[in-house]
Parts: structure tokens; C-alpha cells; sequence
């Protein structure tokens, strides 16, 4: 049987273990050294309750919304730890995820608002620095995004124009931040079928999905909905299998 990807957001700022264990902020982080010792510890707390996938690092280095929840320095100091950081999970065999890309997703809140923000080049050098490092996942934000990158008005999220770029150069998974956001929902209200569509269309790979109200059977329904969009043509069986052999990879089936 295939496995499943076990995942959380250990990322310092966000600790779901927080009833038992105590972590440093990435804003806390004064050095390399101190990334990839976090990145290690963070990593056996994961690998010890049975994860395998971790929603960190955030390389993003606009911070608004969240002080600590990103590395701080310069541009060089923070490309140094977001490597270390990396490196630290990759030694506990924990797969990483760079986030939210392209950037700009701090800048406001996107679980309560749609908003336009600059895409940068300083910042999506930080997602290069993380795919130079063998990043395994990379997650993509919901702002609609101008600039370096051009989202043509819609969110990032189910953008070609910003996803497709980016499978140029990574060949890791491309996972969506969280479906429920207002950021995103705002846009289709709550027509989650025409959003699971648009989702896989723009090219990602994994649906984040955490509704309180997405039970076994509402995703089998999504999932249903998906076959007929491919049966109809609206996307195209290869588009489904390039996702496939993207997850297989990151889960060790070669």
C-alpha cells in the first residue's frame, strides 16, 4: 500500500505540540547553526508521533501579520538559514515544504481578506535558495500577486501564470495553502467543486483542505466530481498523472 503524508505546520510560530514541548521562533534564530539544530529537533518531534511532512519553512521575508514566523537578517543570512533549517528536517527524514510562494502572503491576513501584493525578486530568490537545497514540497499562497510574477488577477493559487513557471524548475509537490481561507473562498463562495477544479487546472498537486465539515465522504464527492471534470475533458488525464508521479516521488516510489 502506499503511504500517506502525515503532515502539520512545525514551524516554530505555529506549535500544535505546545502542550508538551517548547519551541524557538524562527525569529528567535541568530545563525545558521541555531536553523539547523531547530530543523533537527523539530524533525525528531515530527518523525516520534509519526509525521512525515512538515508545512515549514516559511521563506517568505515580508512580516506583517506574524512576528517570528519567518527567519530574519540579511538577504544572504536568511537564505543561510532557511538551507540549515532544510537540512535539519532532511537529517531526521522529514520532508520539508517552502512557503507560500510566491511570497506575500504576510503582508496581510489571508484567512480574513483578498488582497493584491507585489511579488518580489528578493523574495522568490528564497524559493530558489530552498529548491537549490532539495526542498520536497512547496506551498502556494492565496494573494493575487503583480510584479516579478503576474497572477493575471486572480489568486495565486489557481494561477497557471504562477504555477506553471515553477514546475519548470522544481520537480517536487506543489501543495495549496488552505482551501478555506477567505482569501481564496471569497472568490467562489462555497462552490468547492468549481475550486477543487480550478485548483488542479492552475497546477498543484495537493488540495489542502481543512474544513471542519470535509468528512470521508464530502472528499470521496470532490474526488468524484474530479473524474467526471476529466471524463468531460475539462482536465486532461496527464494533468492528473504528472500530479500522481510527483506525489509517488516525494513518497519514495521511483
Amino acid at each position: 500500500q502506499i503511504k500517506l503524508f502525515v503532515a502539520t505546520d512545525m514551524e516554530g510560530y505555529w506549535n500544535p505540540f505546545a502542550d508538551f514541548y517548547k519551541s524557538k521562533s524562527f525569529g528567535e534564530i541568530n545563525s545558521s547553526e541555531q536553523a539547523h539544530e531547530l530543523g533537527k529537533e523539530h524533525g525528531e518531534i515530527l518523525k516520534e508521533l509519526g509525521f512525515n511532512l512538515d508545512f515549514s519553512p516559511i521563506v517568505e521575508i515580508r512580516n506583517k501579520v506574524w512576528p517570528g514566523r519567518s527567519f530574519t537578517g540579511t538577504e544572504e543570512e536568511i537564505k543561510q538559514k532557511i538551507a540549515s533549517y532544510i537540512g535539519g528536517l532532511h537529517f531526521q527524514e522529514i520532508l520539508a515544504t517552502a512557503k507560500h510562494y510566491p511570497g506575500g502572503s504576510m503582508v496581510k491576513d489571508p484567512h480574513k481578506v483578498r488582497f493584491k501584493v507585489n511579488s518580489t525578486k528578493q523574495e522568490l530568490e528564497m524559493f530558489d535558495t530552498a529548491i537549490e537545497n532539495n526542498i520536497d514540497a512547496i506551498m502556494i499562497g492565496h494573494p493575487i500577486v503583480y510584479g516579478e510574477l503576474d497572477s493575471k488577477g486572480k489568486q495565486a493559487t489557481v494561477s497557471q501564470e504562477v504555477i506553471l513557471p515553477l514546475k519548470e524548475k522544481f520537480d517536487g509537490v506543489i501543495i495549496t495553502d488552505a482551501i478555506t481561507m477567505w482569501g481564496l473562498r471569497i472568490s467562489y463562495l462555497f462552490n468547492f467543486h468549481k475550486i477543487y477544479a480550478d485548483l488542479i487546472k492552475a497546477g498543484n498537486d495537493v488540495i489542502l483542505d481543512t474544513h471542519p465539515y470535509s468528512s470521508y465522504w464530502t472528499i470521496k464527492r470532490r474526488m468524484k466530481n474530479l473524474e467526471k471534470a476529466v471524463k468531460k475533458g475539462e482536465i486532461s488525464e496527464e494533468r492528473i498523472n504528472e500530479s500522481v508521479r510527483r506525489i509517488l516521488k516525494a513518497k519514495g516510489y521511483e
